[in-house]
């Protein structure tokens, strides 16, 4: 199944980190934030920090500030649940929170 994580993008940064074999590997950061009311009208946010080879870096800092769906492939094993970026599907982005355009109306 695929899904979607929609947020702002926050941040682009580059970092490295160790392989299995202890050898330092160019990463990248990508920071989403989510941001939404709940139905009482309080402030909801929630921020993922995923990680991607450094050689997309010139791919996602264009879209700092804006929003973006990144797509993602859920898999559910007899060992658990998975969430992992689809790096062969690509992200949309959007000037203004796609998921806003229509008030949140609580149901009766």
């Amino acid at each position: 199944m695929h899904t979607y994580l929609i947020g702002q993008l926050e941040e682009v940064r580059p970092v490295e980190r160790k392989n299995k074999n202890g050898e330092l590997i160019s990463m990248i950061d990508v920071m989403v934030t989510f941001t939404s009311r709940d139905l009482q009208g309080y402030l909801v946010k929630s921020t993922d920090t995923l990680s991607y080879p450094a050689d997309l870096l010139s791919k996602f800092s264009p879209f700092k500030g804006k929003f973006i769906a990144i797509p993602h492939v859920f898999l559910t094993t007899k060992t658990g649940n998975y969430l992992f970026p689809d790096q062969n599907m690509s992200f949309l982005t959007f000037d203004r929170d796609p998921l806003l355009t229509v008030e949140v109306k609580k149901v009766s």
